[in-house]
């Protein structure tokens, strides 16, 4: 939505800041979200085709998008 130059503060205050830090931060986190379910979705079907090389490979990723999760959230 395009806010009008009457509603618009410059420089922007300290909680329109806050609030687009939180905003950049839950982006991240959705797509850090998706990329994990991507990740667990392939990994699952190399466990249903046994291939144990491609099944560590990506609880190896698994494991490395969740650490980066939890450094966003508490970011």
């Amino acid at each position: 939505m395009i806010r009008p130059a009457s509603e618009i503060e410059y420089p922007a205050s300290q909680a329109q800041r806050n609030r687009a830090s939180m905003l950049a931060r839950m982006e991240a986190l959705n797509s850090a979200n998706s990329a994990l379910m991507a990740v667990i979705a392939e990994r699952l079907g190399a466990e249903i085709t046994e291939d144990e090389f491609r099944v560590s490979e990506l609880t190896a990723e698994q494991d490395r998008l969740i650490a980066n999760m939890r450094q966003l959230a508490r970011a």
